[in-house]
């Protein structure tokens, strides 16, 4: 009885000092546990984590505001100029018209009488040479359409955009008749103030060879018109989209054939003129 008690003690003393050992086998897995998870904590950041912590971005903050979009092709040009144009109601402040040259040349049944001049500078001509107008006037600007336009450049500077729109050219043309804006064109001659202006040059050169009172009649045969060269120079505040000063460049060019009916005996009865004038016009324009 005392063997048996005597082995079941040291039995029981054996599976107790068993029972110990499991926490030293334990305790190593645990610490590489530990190990583990505090390597995975101190893991380099990734790219995405260093991109929101670069310097100079504060997460707190609101993103700043995009700088203004402005377009750089000829279409979006065009578009955001009208569409600006459309947002601000505009006037014209200044009027400007300047012919470069105009010639006259007659013949009297087929004899020159009058060679051909430049008489830009001739004073009988200054009111058709020389005009300026700094009165305002109602806004003539048209929407742009894209077959109007041969080229467009932008650019900005702070808060204003430049823009540079160039038309196409417009040749000669006797069935041309203009009006304000056809064609992006503006501050020009309709037909009808082509022909008397024609007329009266005819007139004055004529009269002035001849003789006063040596004309009994003028009549303009056929005109034509045509214009070239045509650009807007426009500034737009980018902040309100609306325009802040507009300038339009172009040249006109006119000719025209003249009868001049002679009242001077020994004279033939009727002379032909032909009136050549070409020049610049200058637009500027304000918001009203």
């Amino acid at each position: 009885m005392k063997k048996l008690l005597a082995r079941a003690i040291t039995l029981a003393l054996v599976f107790t000092l068993a029972a110990c050992g499991e926490p030293g086998k334990e305790g190593p897995t645990s610490a590489t546990a530990g190990e583990d998870t505090t390597t995975t904590q101190a893991s380099p950041a990734s790219s995405e984590d260093t991109a929101t912590t670069a310097p100079g971005d504060d997460p707190t903050q609101p993103p700043a505001a995009p700088a203004a979009s402005i377009p750089t092709d000829m279409a979006g040009i065009i578009r955001y100029y009208n569409g600006a144009l459309a947002r601000t109601p505009m006037r014209r402040t200044v009027y400007r018209r300047a012919m470069t040259k105009v010639t006259v040349h007659a013949k009297a049944l087929g004899i020159p009488f009058l060679n051909d001049q430049n008489l830009q500078e001739d004073n009988r001509l200054k009111p058709y040479v020389y005009f300026e107008e700094h009165t305002d006037r109602p806004s003539d600007l048209p929407a742009l359409e894209a077959d109007w336009v041969k080229g467009a450049k932008s650019s900005v500077s702070g808060s204003t955009a430049t823009l540079a729109i160039t038309l196409r050219n417009h040749e000669l043309d006797p069935s041309y008749d203009p009006k304000p804006g056809t064609k992006g064109y503006v501050s020009i001659l309709d037909k009808a103030t082509i022909v008397a202006e024609v007329t009266e040059i005819a007139m004055a050169v004529s009269s002035a060879v001849i003789g006063p009172n040596a004309l009994k009649e003028v009549a303009v045969l056929d005109s034509s018109f045509g214009q070239c060269d045509g650009q807007y120079i426009i500034t737009i505040d980018t902040d309100t989209g609306r325009i802040k000063g507009l300038t339009f460049t172009g040249t006109q060019f006119v000719e025209g054939n003249v009868k001049c009916v002679i009242n001077i005996p020994l004279i033939p009865a009727s002379a032909i003129a032909f009136v050549t004038m070409r020049g610049n016009v200058e637009g500027v324009y304000a918001p009203k």
